[in-house]
C-alpha cells in the first residue's frame, strides 16, 4: 500500500513515463543493462516517419520537475463518505465528486477510468495576480534528490525547490503546476474524447503551447473566444473576453459531425409548424405562418431565416446544394416555369446529376422566380443542426444569478463561478449519451449542476467525476460553509433537489458517491515504512487506523474497479474477506487455519468462485498464516486453478 508506493517512488525518475512506454512497444531497442539504443529505435520507426533535427518547444524552470510529478505514485488513500454514500439517492449513483488535490486525485482515477472520459472541462487558477494563485507542493525533495532524479546540477535543483516550496506565482510556477494534471487528463481522455480549458490573456499564450506540447499540435479543435463582459472604464484596450482552449485526445478519431441539434427555438418552430399544419392546407397555410413570423422573428435567432412552410413543417433556403471550394458536377437543371436552365453555382453542383433528380422529384429544391437565381436546397427546422462557433457570447454576471437562485440566504457565496448556461452550452455538442464529463477544478460545482440539467431535460445519461481540493473558505463568504468543496457538494443537492421539484417523473440519476483523499499520518508512516515482515510481527491495529472500507476502496480503484462498483462481503469461517470480479481482498487480521480452508474449498467446490488474485493486507499477517495461504495456493497449482498472491504493504 504506502510503504510499497515509497519504494516505487524512490525509484521514479522525471523520464520514467516515457521509459516505460518505450520498454512496453519497443523492448528490444533496450540492452541488458537498461540502457535506451537510440539507433535501434531509429531503424524500427525510419520508414515513412522524417525525423527532424532541429524544432521548437516550450521550456521553463521546472520542466522537469514537472514531468517527475507526473510519473510519481500517490500516496494518499482513499477515504469513503459512508454516510452520505448509503443515502437512498446515491447508493447506486455513477456520479463521482471526490475531495483532494487533482493530482492526487487524477493519479487514482487513471487506475480504473484510463481512456474512459469523454470530455474535460476545467476552469484552472489564471495566474491573474489577483486570483491568489502561488505554487507551494507538498512533496519533500532535497537538493541531492533532484539532483539525482532530474540529471541537473545544485544550482538549478536549488532555483526549483524555491520555485516550489515559496509559494510563487511565476509564469514557470504556473506551468510546472498545470503540465502533470494535463498530462494525466490526456491519459483519461478516451479516443475520441476532448478538453475544454477556460483561460485568460495571462497564460493565454503559455497555456496554448504546453497544450501542444501534451496534446500534440495536430490536435488543436481551435479557440474559443467567450465575450462575457463589458468594459467602460478602459486603461488601454478595452478587455471584454476570455478564452477555452479546446483539444482533442486524437482528433482523427472524432465523429465526422461535432454539431449541436440542440435549440430552444428550434422546438417552438417545430411545435409551431405541427400545429398549423393540421389546421391549414396551401397557400392558407403559408400565409398564416407568415403572420406568425413576422410578428415573432425578433426572438427567432439563430432560425429567423426560416420563412416557410409545408405539409412537412418549417423550412427555408440552403445553398448547400453548391459545391464548396473545388470544381464540382456540371449540367443543366430546367426551371419549372420558364424552361430554361437555371444558372449554375460559380463551383458546380455539389451532388451527382441523378441525387439531384431525386430531390427535385421530392420537392427538395426551390426554385427562383426565373432561371436567373441560383436554386437551393429545403432545410426544415427539424433537421437543424448548430455549429460550435470560435465566438460566444453571454454576461458572466449570470453565473452570481446561477448561485443565488440556489443559494437565496447568502448574498456572495462564492467568487467568479462560470455560468452554468456556457457549460451546457459546450455539452451541447458532443455525440453520443452514456459516457463520463470531468471537472478536476470543479469550484463551486458548476459543471456538475450543467450535467444534471441535460441529463433531465434532454433525457441524457452523462456520468461526472468532480474534483476539488478542500480549500478553505475566505472569512467574507465563508456563510457556513469551511471548504469550497462543501459549497460544491451542497450546490449539487440543491440543483438536484430543483430539477425533482419541477420534474417529479423524472428518473435521471441526482445523487453522487463523495470520497475524500486523505495523506497518512507521520505516525502511522513511521510504522509502515519501520515494519519488517520478516520479523514475523503483525500491526494488530493498523487496518482500523485507516478503516477497512478505505483499505478496499483505495486496492478497489488501483485494482481497476473504480468508484462506484460493490464488493461483496464472503464469510469464511466467520473470517471476513471481500470479492470483487476477479480479486478477493484480505485485510483484517486473525485469519485461522479454518478460514483457509473454506477459502480453498470454495476453490475446488464451486465453479463460479474464480478470483485470479488474493490480495492480502501484509500488516495484519504474520509469517505463519502468509505460508498457509501460500502452501494451499501450490496445491491448487497442481490443477487447473492457478491464482496469484499479492501481499501489499
Amino acid at each position: 500500500m504506502i510503504k510499497d508506493i515509497a519504494e516505487h517512488n524512490a525509484t521514479v525518475k522525471s523520464n520514467t513515463k516515457e521509459l516505460q512506454i518505450l520498454k512496453q512497444y519497443f523492448p528490444s531497442c533496450f540492452s541488458g543493462e537498461e540502457k535506451f539504443d537510440i539507433e535501434a529505435f531509429r531503424n524500427r520507426i525510419k520508414e515513412n516517419v522524417t525525423i527532424q533535427e532541429e524544432g521548437y518547444e516550450l521550456n521553463f524552470l521546472g520542466k522537469s520537475y514537472a514531468k517527475l510529478l507526473a510519473s510519481l505514485d500517490t500516496d494518499t488513500i482513499i477515504v469513503p463518505d459512508s454516510e452520505h454514500n448509503s443515502l437512498p439517492e446515491n447508493q447506486e449513483s455513477k456520479n463521482i465528486y471526490i475531495s483532494g488535490d487533482n493530482l492526487d486525485a487524477l493519479k487514482h482515477l487513471l487506475n480504473s477510468y484510463c481512456g474512459q472520459v469523454k470530455c474535460i472541462y476545467i476552469d484552472p487558477p489564471y495566474n491573474t495576480g489577483k486570483d491568489e494563485f502561488a505554487y507551494n507542493d507538498k512533496f519533500e525533495f532535497t537538493e541531492k534528490n533532484l539532483e539525482e532524479k532530474l540529471s541537473v546540477g545544485w544550482s538549478e535543483a536549488r532555483r526549483i525547490l524555491d520555485l516550489t516550496k515559496k509559494s510563487k506565482a511565476s509564469h514557470s510556477a504556473w506551468l510546472t503546476f498545470m503540465y502533470p494534471r494535463l498530462t494525466l487528463a490526456r491519459d483519461l481522455l478516451s479516443s475520441n474524447g476532448i478538453i475544454f480549458i477556460s483561460i485568460d490573456d495571462n497564460e493565454q499564450a503559455n497555456l496554448k503551447l504546453l497544450c501542444d506540447y501534451i496534446f500534440g499540435e495536430e490536435n488543436c479543435l481551435g479557440t474559443i473566444i467567450w465575450k462575457n463582459a463589458t468594459d467602460n472604464n478602459p486603461t488601454n484596450i478595452a478587455c471584454e473576453h476570455e478564452y477555452i482552449l479546446c483539444y482533442a485526445q486524437n482528433k482523427n478519431s472524432l465523429e465526422s459531425v461535432w454539431k449541436s441539434p440542440l435549440s430552444d427555438v428550434k422546438e417552438v418552430l417545430i411545435a409551431k409548424g405541427k400545429e398549423l399544419t393540421s389546421l391549414y392546407k396551401g397557400d392558407e397555410l403559408q400565409k398564416e405562418w407568415k403572420k406568425w413570423y413576422k410578428e415573432n422573428k425578433w426572438q427567432l435567432s439563430p432560425l429567423d431565416r426560416y420563412k416557410y412552410i409545408d405539409e412537412e413543417g418549417v423550412y427555408t433556403g440552403s445553398q448547400s446544394v453548391h459545391n464548396p471550394g473545388k470544381e464540382g458536377y456540371r449540367y443543366d437543371i430546367i426551371h419549372p416555369t420558364t424552361g430554361k436552365p437555371c444558372k449554375q453555382p460559380l463551383m458546380g453542383y455539389r451532388f451527382p446529376e441523378e441525387t439531384m433528380k431525386g430531390m427535385i422529384e421530392e420537392g427538395r429544391i426551390l426554385f427562383g422566380q426565373d432561371e436567373s437565381k441560383l436554386i437551393e436546397i429545403k432545410l426544415y427546422a427539424k433537421e437543424y443542426v448548430d455549429k460550435l462557433s470560435s465566438v460566444y457570447t453571454s454576461d458572466s454576471r449570470s453565473a452570481a444569478n446561477d448561485l443565488k437562485k440556489l443559494f437565496p440566504e447568502h448574498k456572495q457565496l462564492f467568487k467568479n463561478p462560470k455560468p452554468v448556461e456556457l457549460i451546457e452550452h459546450l455539452l451541447s455538442f458532443m455525440q453520443g449519451d452514456d459516457f463520463y464529463i470531468m471537472d478536476f477544478f470543479s469550484g463551486s460545482g458548476t459543471t456538475a449542476q450543467a450535467i444534471l440539467n441535460q441529463n433531465v431535460r434532454s433525457q441524457h445519461h452523462y456520468k461526472y467525476i468532480m474534483v476539488q481540493w478542500p480549500e478553505a473558505c475566505k472569512e467574507t463568504s465563508e456563510a457556513g460553509y469551511k471548504t469550497i468543496d462543501e459549497i460544491g457538494q451542497e450546490r449539487i443537492r440543491r440543483a438536484a433537489a430543483k430539477l425533482k421539484e419541477q420534474y417529479p417523473d423524472t428518473d435521471a440519476d441526482l445523487g453522487f458517491k463523495h470520497y475524500t483523499l486523505q495523506d497518512i499520518s507521520a505516525t502511522a508512516l513511521d510504522r509502515i515504512t519501520g515494519f519488517i515482515p520478516e520479523e514475523n510481527l503483525i500491526f494488530q491495529n493498523i487496518h482500523e487506523e485507516f478503516g477497512v472500507e478505505t483499505i478496499l476502496r483505495t486496492w478497489m480503484v488501483k485494482d481497476g474497479y473504480g468508484f462506484i462498483a460493490h464488493p461483496h462481503e464472503l464469510i469464511l469461517d466467520k473470517y471476513r474477506a471481500w470479492y470483487c470480479g476477479k480479486h478477493l481482498y484480505l485485510i483484517e487480521p486473525g485469519l485461522t487455519e479454518g478460514a483457509v480452508c473454506r477459502l480453498f474449498e470454495k476453490y475446488t467446490e464451486e465453479g463460479g468462485f474464480v478470483p485470479d488474485k488474493i490480495i492480502m493486507f501484509g500488516y495484519s499477517f504474520n509469517l505463519t498464516e502468509l505460508n498457509m495461504i501460500k502452501l494451499n495456493l501450490s496445491t491448487l497449482r497442481d490443477g487447473n486453478l492457478t491464482p496469484n498472491l499479492d501481499i501489499r504493504y
